[in-house]
């Protein structure tokens, strides 16, 4: 009788507790160096991007009297029907509220574990928005979706006619305050293994301020529920993709052990620190 693989996992030392994993220092690895150059060179490109977006032609009279709210897919028509003498009242809650959510992040210092590493999450940070941000200019670049406020008869021409009408998808609003709030639920949650599955709790207060930052979008008619849906995944990425690849990995042991005799085959040995 021959076996071909036989895996053997040995598994230790996978309950630390919070203290514990500390004391190995900080859990991601970021090169400063390396790392703020490359975050100032996506901003200095998102501040180009920025000045090519707000030279996008804006949109005719002719193509504006064309336009039929009736196209739209039921599910966003909504957003073209909200109150336009309200639409500046919501627009700048969402501005306010994007920029409390942008700066909570700061309130992980309050955690003494993680208050020591504050210089590196404040790099990873500053890199996490400047990402997001590269990631919407480069798909607002190319796309043209025309915002809900453009198709409402009572809204003045001249507001329709200004800059900026074409970049309704996907929202930059929901998807900056998701990066803000994921990023701060990640790093949480990695410096707190012990939390275990009640991490998902805290994923989950994470998505209520992208979501009251929608909303509040839509009631401005400045984007259609699936700019705000699609905003809030490429944010929430964001802010749990790349602290998670910067994140250290764990000591590992891997040995490969020949087994002859009764059983032929190889015992994979594997151990973790």
């Amino acid at each position: 009788m021959i076996a071909i693989l036989v895996a053997i996992f040995s598994v230790s030392g996978l309950q630390l507790n919070g203290q514990e994993y500390y004391q190995k220092g900080s859990i991601y690895s970021i090169n400063k160096k390396v790392e703020l150059s490359l975050t100032l060179a996506l901003f200095m490109s998102n501040y180009v991007g920025f000045q090519y977006l707000n030279k996008k032609d804006p949109l005719t009279v002719d193509e504006i009297n064309a336009l039929d709210a009736n196209d739209i897919w039921w599910l966003d028509r909504i957003a073209t029907q909200q109150d336009p003498d309200t639409r500046n009242k919501y627009h700048n809650a969402s501005d306010v509220i994007m920029n409390v959510t942008i700066a909570l992040p700061a309130l992980l210092v309050v955690d003494k574990n993680i208050r020591k590493d504050w210089l590196d999450l404040l790099v990873l940070y500053m890199e996490t928005h400047a990402l997001n941000s590269s990631l919407y200019l480069g798909v607002s670049a190319f796309t043209n979706r025309i915002r809900p406020f453009v198709y409402h008869p009572d809204i003045a021409i001249e507001d329709k006619t200004i800059s900026g009408t074409r970049e309704s998808f996907f929202s930059g609003h929901t998807s900056t305050t998701a990066t803000a709030s994921f990023f701060m639920a990640k790093v949480y949650s990695d410096y707190h293994p012990e939390l275990g599955n009640k991490k998902y709790w805290v994923f989950g207060a994470a998505l209520i301020p992208p979501l009251v930052v929608g909303a509040l979008r839509v009631k401005a008619m400045k984007h259609f529920p699936t700019d705000i849906a699609s905003g809030i995944v490429v944010g929430a990425a964001m802010g749990i993709l790349v602290p998670h690849l910067h994140k250290k990995k764990k000591n590992k042991n891997l040995s490969f052990i020949p087994v002859t005799g009764a059983v032929n085959g190889l015992l994979i040995h594997y151990t973790i620190r």
